[in-house]
């Protein structure tokens, strides 16, 4: 077990940033990604060549390895925009609404079902997939996995468990830990959680124990518990480490790896057996605005984005399993969909439009 002193010196490297998780996998430059591709291929790689770039917005983590492989397999020049989902998403609408797009694709969740969809906002993605290295039968279930009930416009890349805890193993016996016995008084003041009030992993998670569980089981977790809020990913998890908060809802693993990476031991996963989680496509789903300013780039990065080169940079780095089949770049097991477990799915048009009567009535009863 490390020494308290050197748990400090990671935790305080992770945070300046001079600590960072390890590659778990460097993509190879896969040459044959674009094999057997139809005669208006060519046209289309010419014309995304003469645009020279793309723009494309997504999770932070991806943007130096995204923009590296991009290039590599394309010689299209990548523009990353890293920032909050919620914030580029807001701004993509915005954009399309003025018709003045500095963005060719988003990857991010599901908020552009909404007004960008039914507004005519968005432009088909489905006509654009015209490799046959990425035909359904290299994805699960042989087929595409879209958000939107049309099957065109929300294509989504990664599909894993979300719905556990983290918890610090010195101080939590990972073994006792049950979704009801949470509501134990010794855990009162011992949980975190992402917060509620905006999109993000506490929300989605809180409206799949809501439905599991009920309101007055969130109640009863929220405020009895007197769970501590937060929107640091990494400060969250931080806490589990020290012990500040032991027990977390709504982590995510791409901090979690990064601290056991780290050499830090003492945090542990758990997946209780009274609800052992849903399906989610966390930050992977991909959109596009009509009148982009590089459609050929875009419809090339489309088909690169679902390829196995992409899938193994994505989901190497996201730690969000990859619907592709042949990817397998050695995420945590916790994060595999298990056989014979029936999950919850939670990315698609009727649940996504769901959850929002469901997170106002978990906002109401936490009176936040």
């Amino acid at each position: 077990m490390k020494s308290i002193t050197s748990r400090r010196a990671v935790i305080a490297g992770i945070a300046a940033g001079t600590v960072a998780a390890p590659r778990i996998l460097r993509a190879q430059a896969a040459e044959d990604w674009q094999t057997g591709a139809p005669p208006e291929w060519a046209k289309i790689m010419t014309a995304a060549q003469e645009e020279g770039q793309v723009t494309v917005a997504a999770f932070p983590l991806l943007a130096e390895k995204f923009t590296a492989a991009f290039k590599r397999d394309t010689g299209i020049q990548l523009n990353f925009l890293s920032g909050n989902a919620a914030e580029q998403s807001t701004r993509l609408e915005a954009e399309a609404r003025a018709k003045n797009l500095t963005i060719d694709i988003l990857i991010g969740g599901g908020r552009e079902l909404g007004a960008m969809m039914h507004d005519g906002l968005l432009q088909p993605v489905k006509p654009q997939l015209l490799l046959p290295g990425i035909a359904p039968s290299h994805f699960r279930d042989g087929r595409y996995k879209w958000m939107d009930a049309a099957e065109i416009y929300n294509l989504q890349g990664a599909e894993y468990v979300f719905g556990w805890l983290v918890v610090n193993k010195d101080m939590v016996d990972p073994a006792e830990i049950t979704w009801k016995k949470l509501l134990d008084p010794k855990y009162r003041g011992k949980i975190a959680s992402y917060d509620l009030l905006g999109p993000g992993p506490g929300q989605g998670s809180a409206s799949w124990i809501y439905r599991t569980f009920g309101l007055d089981y969130i109640k009863a977790l929220f405020i009895d518990q007197d769970v501590k809020f937060s929107v640091d990913n990494r400060g969250l998890v931080e806490g589990v480490v020290r012990g500040t908060a032991p027990i977390l809802f709504g982590g995510i693993q791409s901090e979690v790896e990064r601290f056991k990476k780290a050499g830090i031991t003492n945090l542990a996963v758990v997946l209780p057996e009274d609800a052992p989680g849903y399906l989610t496509g966390g930050y992977s789903v991909l959109k596009q605005a009509v009148g982009v300013p590089h459609p050929n780039a875009a419809t090339v990065f489309i088909n690169w984005y679902m390829s196995k080169p992409a899938q193994e940079v994505y989901e190497s780095v996201m730690l969000e399993t990859s619907r592709r089949t042949d990817v397998h770049t050695g995420v945590p097991a916790y994060l595999v969909p298990r056989p014979g477990v029936k999950y919850y799915e939670a990315f698609n048009e009727t649940e996504y439009f769901a959850r929002y009567d469901v997170v106002k009535l978990i906002t109401k009863a936490l009176g936040r």
